[in-house]
């Protein structure tokens, strides 16, 4: 991620609202990314100190530098630097220091020069004369070797600079307020990741979603949890339709009066905006059961003389602490009724015990449990947690018992 200095420069304030300025995919951002790319692959094998003085030769006194180094920031995110020295070097250290001040040349006071004490622990340790001069920094980080250069195109690299710009813009967000449509699963996945706090609220067809900063109403001048909005940001981009909004309070650039003193500004985005996330979504579907019955369902009851239509986990139920997303939904395609179902196959003991403490507390009477008779689990345990029925099939749910259940179970949406 960016450092803060590199992304107030970036950034345009207008009217009480802020945002950041992308760089622009064009012939000279294109070969500045281009170069960049290539300086790092140059310096394979060479010390980070000597690849950080080539930046600082091609930076110049260029007036782009805060993108320059932008753009190095996020390449050398993408390297690998390591060192093996063949001696720890705080041990070969106190060897080489041990022998207290040396000089190139000996006089009356320095008796002992540079190289004589270099041979000598060379010759205690089996060590090679360039092996201790390697040795003796190695675990700083501009002795660090860089083993692997980037492999990045000069488009994917602008496009990360953008992303770390408008994640660095929540380093100095207290609050983060969320619209989110679809792929709840891996949103909720990474709130919980990055230990964030939230509210939910139903705004059909999706949720709002109030992230919190537990210390921003007692810490005004640290930005530790805003580094957590900004972790987080990327996973927003997984879901089908995203807003944002969140009250930032950036320092004002170096030189320049901040236009609105110490009142917050408004940072929004939208599924509009040209980011690409690098986080990984999950697969559609977290088991086989889950898959096979989606694909018997689709099989049997398709067609414009469908019923009832199924829906991959658009619901999110809250509960206590956390939320329960249930593995499907059928609504009726006439008059709206919906019911919940969840399957529960053989899974460890830990996770049925989680599964069971949410179904108790979502207190769901639209909510079908599907369990795999093998599950070491009685049938009434699942029926006194409160669930509208309990299901239980051998090798596969019945899709016809499990129509029925529906019938019976579904209901108009509606607060509950």
């Amino acid at each position: 991620m960016l450092k803060s200095e590199l992304i107030r420069p970036r950034l345009k304030i207008r009217e009480g609202q802020v945002s950041t300025r992308p760089l622009p995919v064009d012939y000279r951002t294109l070969g500045m990314a281009r170069e960049i790319i290539k300086l790092f692959q140059r310096h394979t094998g060479r010390s980070r100190g000597r690849l950080y003085e080539a930046l600082r030769d091609y930076e110049g006194d260029s007036l782009d530098y805060p993108v320059i180094r932008g753009l190095a920031s996020v390449v050398e995110g993408q390297c690998t630097f390591s060192s093996d020295p063949p001696l720890d070097p705080v041990m070969l250290r106190e060897r080489v220091f041990n022998q207290g001040p040396v000089t190139g040349q000996t006089d009356l006071f320095n008796p002992t020069t540079r190289v004589e004490v270099i041979a000598q622990v060379a010759a205690e340790t089996g060590l090679q004369l360039d092996q201790i001069e390697a040795g003796l920094f190695a675990d700083l980080a501009e002795e660090q070797l860089l083993l692997a250069g980037p492999a990045l195109a000069p488009g994917d690299l602008i496009a990360r600079y953008n992303l770390e710009l408008a994640r660095g813009l929540l380093y100095w967000a207290r609050e983060m307020r969320i619209f989110i449509r679809g792929n709840y699963k891996d949103v909720f996945k990474y709130i919980k990741l990055f230990k964030l706090m939230y509210t939910i609220r139903p705004a059909p067809p999706g949720y709002h979603v109030t992230l919190h900063g537990p210390i921003s109403p007692f810490v005004s001048s640290t930005i530790r949890y805003g580094l957590q909005f900004a972790k987080f940001l990327p996973a927003l981009l997984l879901c089908d339709q995203w807003a944002m909004e969140a009250d930032v309070q950036p320092p004002p650039v170096p030189g320049q009066a901040s236009p609105r003193g110490s009142a917050p500004l408004r940072y929004m985005l939208t599924d509009q905006a040209e980011l690409r996330t690098h986080f990984k979504g999950s697969g559609l579907f977290d088991s086989r059961l889950e898959a096979d019955f989606a694909a018997e369902f689709e099989a049997k009851y398709s067609g414009p003389k469908r019923k009832w239509e199924l829906a991959r986990e658009d619901e999110l139920i809250p509960v206590a602490d956390s939320v329960m997303i249930p593995d499907f939904s059928l609504t009726h395609r006439q008059d709206g009724r919906r019911a919940l179902l969840e399957l529960v196959g053989f899974w460890h003991p830990t996770y049925l015990r989680r599964k069971l403490e949410k179904i108790r507390q979502a207190q769901r009477r639209d909510l079908i449990l599907l369990v795999y008779e093998e599950v070491n689990v009685a049938e009434e345990t699942w029926r006194e947690a409160s669930a509208g029925e309990v299901l239980t099939f051998a090798r596969k749910p019945v899709l016809k018992d499990v129509l029925a259940a529906v019938e019976r179970c579904a209901v108009l949406p509606g607060p509950r």
